[in-house]
């Protein structure tokens, strides 16, 4: 019987092991959604998303970063006003969101994150996309709905798989749409109407 249990377990090892690759993208969403950080890491099975929704946190949880495999983080409806550095230990995320927090400036750690096919950080106070942005070479959708963005970047144009940009709410005059939209041909951007307004060059 110790025997058996002794191979149950290193085959059971082998199969955590073998799950540490990505999840197909189009698969993620059949996967079991944690809620809580305390279950995630309880857990005996690898935790690949994790919501964490309106749980009044005002910093970012650094015991995230333990779980390796995760491939999906919903951060949505807290008061965080930074994504830490850290972040680029989950190497395994596709999916980052975190809207409706305080976040300032853009979080650049995100750059890290070379798996990221999804972005999104509407409503927050985001005043630049970095010049950096090219790194997130796998990136189908940037969100950036309802921050105060007002520098962006040549390097967008190098997101070879870009589709979507959202930039809703976001006060541009009729130049910069322009000068956007001839950036980014091939890409879906989200616009409000162009306001009647003048920036200071940065």
């Amino acid at each position: 019987m110790k025997r058996i249990l002794l191979c149950l377990f290193l085959l059971s090892g082998l199969n955590l092991s073998a799950q540490i690759e990505l999840i197909d993208y189009d698969q993620l969403d059949t996967a079991k959604v944690f809620t809580s950080i305390e279950a995630a890491l309880q857990s005996p099975f690898p935790v690949y998303r994790l919501d964490l929704t309106r749980q009044r946190l005002k910093s970012f949880p650094e015991e995230i970063t333990q779980l390796t495999y995760l491939n999906e983080l919903i951060l949505d409806r807290n008061k965080l006003d930074s994504i830490p550095a850290s972040i680029a230990k989950l190497k395994n995320l596709q999916i980052l969101r975190a809207d409706h927090n305080n976040i300032d400036p853009f979080p650049e750690g995100v750059l890290a994150c070379k798996s990221l096919v999804i972005l999104s950080l509407g409503d927050n106070f985001i005043s630049k996309i970095p010049d950096d942005i090219y790194q997130l070479k796998k990136l189908q959708e940037l969100l950036l709905w309802s921050n105060v963005v007002s520098y962006f970047p040549q390097s967008l144009s190098r997101l070879q798989y870009l589709v979507n940009l959202d930039l809703l709410n976001n006060d541009m005059n009729a130049s910069e749409q322009e000068t956007l939209r001839f950036l980014l041909p091939e890409v879906e951007i989200i616009l409000s109407a162009p306001c009647v307004c003048t920036f200071d060059d940065e």
